[in-house]
């Protein structure tokens, strides 16, 4: 290999190198706006696993009352969590005048 081309290859690497960097704080910039998404993510996982720590004959009736309540009336569907998005939004506020 001459002296040239291994120049070169040097140059590439450090251009190489550089675009790499750039491209690794643009992705972790970005990956920034999953962070919410994420975050609810692992919530739902840990609510699911304490139901799954529960007895089955202790979540099953629950889960078929609270299905035949829902299904008595459709439109709870919407309006129950919205209600519960609302009172936990509610919550956060008051916790954290608290903390403040």
């Amino acid at each position: 290999m001459t002296g040239l081309r291994a120049r070169q290859l040097a140059q590439r690497r450090t251009a190489l190198r550089a675009r790499s960097r750039a491209l690794r704080a643009r992705a972790a910039l970005q990956s920034r706006s999953l962070e919410p998404v994420l975050t609810w993510a692992d919530r739902v996982q840990t609510a699911w696993q304490w139901l799954r720590g529960w007895p089955r004959e202790v979540v099953l009736p629950l889960a078929a009352a609270s299905g035949l309540w829902m299904a008595c009336k459709p439109s709870r569907f919407l309006s129950v969590p919205l209600r519960l998005l609302s009172v936990w939004r509610l919550w956060q506020r008051l916790t954290a005048g608290r903390r403040a």
